[in-house]
């Protein structure tokens, strides 16, 4: 466990059901689509991941684990002598898809209602300023969920070949020091890209609490993550930025 004063919960971001969308959302397809049998391997393992990287999970991740499981064992093993358990499960996946749309539509509401705020994240993906009087060409840019960063940092640790192994001492990396170090990268004003604040050496413990400071910063309000598209780039932004075009 890293700095052990400092623990992330999960449920002060994103629950279950945003981490299922996020799952839609990799697989590009419509939520009605999806057979949620075939993303429990994916929604295990990431929840594997994030006890790892000590995030701390709400019992609502277990549940809905639990409802995953059952429905990926009764599409390997169905039984036709248990007609009436597979009505149960059917009715339960089909309950679980009818939180997961209605959840998805609160989402794309709230969405809409901070639709302003990513254009200047645009602008900065795009590298320069819109000309005078010339459209430039439009980057599709979205607020980065608590997953997609999690995502993109797994992706990180692979690419740096950190080593393995998670026995870190509790205060060889305090977050609380990693918190005033992002504060000093964010100081200037300008957005910083995600991938930047992991360097290539570093040992894992320091990354983990590089990653658990900048979830404190956006939960505090202090940083927004944008995003292009999903599995894009991702940039993190003061707030000061995003507030100046409110």
């Amino acid at each position: 466990m890293i700095d052990d004063r400092y623990r992330v919960k999960i449920s002060a971001f994103e629950g279950p059901l945003d981490l299922l969308l996020h799952l839609v959302r990799v697989r590009e397809i419509e939520i009605r689509d999806l057979e949620l049998a075939e993303i429990t391997g994916e929604y295990l393992e990431m929840l594997r991941f994030l006890e790892e990287i000590d995030l701390e999970l709400a019992s609502e991740f277990l549940e809905v684990a639990g409802s995953l499981v059952r429905l990926k064992a009764q599409a390997l093993l169905p039984s036709p002598s248990a007609a009436a358990d597979a009505e149960a499960l059917a009715a339960e996946a089909e309950a679980l898809l009818e939180q997961l749309v209605g959840h998805h539509v609160t989402r794309m509401a709230a969405q809409d209602l901070r639709a302003r705020e990513t254009k200047v994240a645009s602008v900065w993906f795009r590298g320069e300023s819109e000309p005078s009087g010339v459209t430039a060409e439009q980057t599709e840019v979205v607020e980065a969920d608590l997953f997609s960063l999690v995502a993109a940092f797994r992706g990180l640790l692979q690419d740096l070949d950190s080593p393995s192994l998670f026995s870190i001492s509790a205060d060889e990396y305090p977050v609380t020091e990693r918190v005033e170090f992002l504060r000093s990268e964010l100081h200037d004003g300008s957005p910083i890209p995600f991938s930047n604040l992991f360097a290539k050496g570093d040992p894992r413990g320091k990354l983990i609490a590089t990653l658990l400071a900048l979830l404190e910063l956006i939960r505090s309000g202090e940083a927004r993550a944008f995003q292009e598209v999903m599995g894009g780039k991702i940039m993190i932004f003061p707030v000061e930025i995003v507030e100046q075009i409110q």
